[in-house]
């Protein structure tokens, strides 16, 4: 398992003083008011990003780093991926990293199993696809239909009857 979770990328250079916008793949990140280290990968390796500085705009972040001086030097950054350490996140109860639930087996409150987690669509209510021989189902989210997350390689879900597709 990987240490280090995709958290977005640089999009481009801003500006003339090495600045560059950040788009995370989260939105509603609030990974980065937090003094969180970032990284980027070289080759095998994922090395720490020295920041200068970090500020919101409307559409990300951004985002100077010490090596980057000018314009020519945030090109050098530009569609690189930043990266953050798993261990860096807390995670509040119910809350839960997509990256972690995507082929879990899913099992209902009858412990029949009912196929592996494919995707997380997330919204106001996050929905879990579970797809299986017998079918695809699309589950909410809520403590309704979620019985349990088992990191050991399980959720457990209820009412899924109500949501095969």
């Amino acid at each position: 398992m990987n240490d280090y979770i995709g958290v977005g990328e640089f999009v481009k250079p801003h500006g003339i003083n090495g600045e560059l916008l950040f788009i995370p793949y989260n939105p509603d990140t609030e990974a980065f008011s937090a003094d969180i280290p970032l990284f980027i990968k070289k080759g095998n390796a994922y090395e720490r990003l020295k920041v200068e500085k970090i500020r919101p705009v409307n559409k990300g972040f951004l985002i100077k780093p010490y090596d980057s001086h000018s314009r020519d030097d945030a090109l050098s950054f530009k569609k690189k991926r930043v990266f953050i350490k798993k261990t860096d996140i807390t995670l509040d109860k119910n809350e839960y990293l997509i990256f972690d639930l995507i082929n879990l087996n899913c099992y209902n409150s009858k412990n029949e199993n009912i196929g592996t987690v494919t995707e997380v669509y997330r919204g106001d209510t996050d929905i879990i696809e579970i797809k299986s021989t017998g079918g695809t189902y699309l589950i909410p989210m809520t403590d309704e239909n979620i019985l349990r997350v088992d990191y050991n390689n399980i959720i457990i879900v209820k009412n899924e009857e109500n949501y095969k597709i």
